[in-house]
């Protein structure tokens, strides 16, 4: 007996250990990788608010937001302080965005994740150890989830309270009534709803499941759990007792103005730009966001409750033989379901507001997943046949290890996605590349790549970065480097790079000057996750006296564009020398290397000048020319001494130097120009005086 509690009780230690280690992994690595553009444009700004205003005893000011995301400003609260501790105690020198950003998620990481481990707790209360283990697990290495566990928002904290209010309650009402459990679900029921007022779906829910208890106390219950609430509420936010009306126009808002509109930015669903997605958009998140694991577990749920068990209680045995309760699957259901209709009828939609049911949509995944084991091994054993007593044997003998192996391939799939798990869509159902064409994507995510390619770039602190989207990608350029968002539709002076990001042309062309590039011009660089485009980087050339059409380039599958160019001809009669100033772009890779001629004629046609030259000059032979980077070069071009006055033409092409073919060309020669041949460019002609 004491040998099967030890390893029971190993067993029970070494589960908690991996749930919470896992957890803590995949919540807390990388925290500092990527910004989030809400978390950058208003969750930084609101922390500090709320922090000085509770530092200052000021607390109606507590009052900032209408989500109203009190949890997710003390958590962002308590991020500046130790940031201010760290860097005054001069445990940390570098104060780097990556590390501020860290330092601000990290309450947010470490509560989803010990969420998770309490989560867990709760599940071994209600499931047998085994399921509630796989659902702890699937809860803590959901990609969608474990995206909004780490960032400072509201929606992951959000599910991590209402899914912690729900199994507590389950707990109470269909398990065990123990007071701690009543005040643990009201208390979580509170932080839900002061997370963001979607969490206020819970309180129907408990309310449900208790006036459906059998046998027990309705009343005195619900009141307690509500009186715990309301206290919640009234610590964690203390303007709810400093000025209330303040707080209830808040809320009213957040309700009646901006749930009632559609979103700001426009929306994008099936592949169509609309601003208020129809009553299809929740239910096919639900479906997308979730992972090939816990789809098919979802599928086999039905299934799985034709055979309930051993008692709605459920056994408490870690084998196949064991049941688990219809109450608690309903109970879950019922949030899953009931919060998905009422966000159905908000105009405003976004596929991460349905962030807080996925936890639940784990648990239930896996009950459908270990339910239909524990009836197929019901079924083979009832059976006399010896076929069917071997197959309950092995199902009997390999149950762990079954176990094992689904929690193995949750494990992999959250590291495949990670530290991108916001782009985590279901592969069986075209996974990423889906996702993109379904919804509106894109909120920072990729553009700590941009930065990090263009901090190599040598000129990058002598221009300006324009971006379609500015908040997340600034923090991480350089010293000196400098991103900005364009207000007039122009492209200010000294533009070097533009950067246009996938949630900004989903929905349509982007605004000007970015329509200039995006689908016109050839990207510099391309940033991509998981195998979708999410930003073209593009370089901005110098601006030049004369620019050229499209049709101003060489060559078919290694296109060369001839962009723009100047010509001085100031020294012409003092040194006979003219200077050209060419400016060049690769449309496509480049194999070979090309040799420029330049040959000038007078106004009777006559060549008085040339030069055969590299067109990058030695250092930058054509085959090492990048696609959409742009060269630009000076050419003095020797001319027959004493030019008279008249007109000048220049024309130019490119040649393969071993048999001096032209490359085709692709614009032709403007009436009235010289005879120089086949794939030749004439350049506006040049009067001299």
């Amino acid at each position: 007996m004491n040998q099967v509690f030890s390893v029971r009780s190993r067993w029970v230690v070494l589960s908690y250990l991996v749930i919470s280690l896992t957890a803590l992994a995949l919540r807390l690595l990388d925290l500092g990788s990527f910004a989030n553009e809400d978390e950058v444009q208003y969750w930084f700004h609101r922390s500090d608010v709320f922090l000085r205003a509770i530092q200052s005893g000021d607390f109606a000011a507590t009052a900032i937001t209408t989500h109203p995301g009190v949890t997710t400003m003390w958590c962002g609260s308590v991020g500046i302080l130790l940031r201010d501790t760290l860097f005054d105690t001069g445990l940390l020198k570098e104060e780097t965005f990556s590390t501020i950003l860290t330092l601000m998620r990290l309450p947010v990481a470490l509560i989803n994740s010990l969420g998770v481990l309490l989560g867990y707790a709760l599940l071994r209360r209600m499931f047998p150890p085994l399921l509630a283990a796989l659902a702890a697990f699937l809860w803590a290495t959901d990609p969608f989830v474990v995206a909004f566990d780490r960032i400072l928002h509201v929606d992951g904290l959000t599910g991590t309270f209402a899914t912690l209010s729900i199994l507590a309650a389950g707990v109470y009402w269909n398990h065990s009534p123990r007071l701690a459990w009543l005040v643990l679900s009201g208390a979580c029921a509170a932080l839900a709803i002061l997370s963001k007022s979607p969490g206020v779906v819970v309180l129907p829910v408990v309310v449900l499941l208790a006036l459906a208890a059998p046998g027990k106390p309705r009343l005195r219950p619900l009141v307690l759990w509500g009186a715990v609430g309301v206290l919640t509420v009234m610590l964690v936010w203390p303007a709810v007792w400093a000025d209330p009306s303040r707080v209830f126009e808040v809320l009213r808002v957040g309700v009646e103005v901006e749930g009632s509109s559609p979103h700001v930015q426009g929306n994008f669903f099936l592949g169509r730009e609309m601003d208020e997605p129809d009553l299809r958009f929740y239910p096919v998140v639900l479906v997308l966001r979730t992972t090939p694991l816990t789809l098919v577990g979802l599928l086999l749920l039905p299934f799985a409750m034709v055979f309930e068990g051993h008692g709605e209680r459920g056994a408490r045995g870690t084998g196949p033989g064991q049941g688990m309760g219809s109450r608690d699957v309903a109970l879950l259901a019922g949030f899953v379901i009931l919060f998905v209709l009422a966000m159905s009828f908000f105009p405003k939609k976004l596929n991460r507001y349905l962030v807080p049911v996925f936890p639940a949509v784990d648990i239930l995944a896996t009950a459908g997943l270990m339910g239909v084991m524990l009836r197929s091994c019901k079924a083979a054993t009832s059976g006399q046949e010896t076929t069917n007593r071997v197959i309950a044997h092995i199902v009997s003998r390999y149950w762990s290890l079954m176990v094992g192996g689904m929690a193995l391939f949750a494990l992999f799939n959250a590291a495949w996605y990670h530290p991108y798990g916001i782009a985590a869509f279901n592969q069986l159902l075209g996974g990423h590349r889906t996702g993109v064409q379904t919804f509106l994507v894109g909120a920072g995510e990729g553009l700590e790549q941009v930065a990090r390619w263009l901090n190599q770039q040598p000129d990058i602190t002598g221009v300006v970065t324009m971006s379609t989207m500015v908040r997340p990608l600034h923090p991480y350029l350089r010293p000196g480097a400098y991103a900005r968002g364009s207000d007039e539709g122009t492209l200010p002076e000294r533009t070097g790079y533009v950067v246009v990001y996938l949630r900004n042309v989903l929905t349509g062309p982007p605004s000007p000057p970015f329509d200039q590039f995006y689908g016109q011009a050839v990207p510099l660089h391309i940033v991509s996750i998981h195998g979708v485009d999410y930003a073209w980087i593009y370089q901005v050339p110098p601006p030049v006296a004369h620019s050229l059409p499209p049709s101003a380039r060489f060559g078919d599958g290694e296109a060369i564009r001839l962009w723009g160019y100047e010509v001085d001809p100031s020294a012409l009669r003092s040194s006979g020398v003219l200077t050209l100033t060419a400016q060049w772009q690769a449309l496509a890779p480049i194999a070979s290397d090309y040799t420029l001629f330049v040959h000038v004629f007078n106004d009777q046609g006559q060549r008085v000048g040339h030069i055969d030259t590299l067109p990058g000059g030695a250092p930058s032979p054509t085959h090492a020319w990048e696609p959409g980077r742009f060269l630009t070069r000076h050419y003095p071009i020797p001319v027959q001494a004493g030019m008279p006055a008249g007109t000048i033409w220049i024309a130019l092409g490119l040649y393969r130097p071993d048999d001096g073919t032209r490359l085709p060309l692709h614009s032709p020669p403007p009436p009235g120009a010289p005879d120089d041949g086949a794939n030749a460019l004439f350049l506006e002609p040049i009067h001299l005086q």
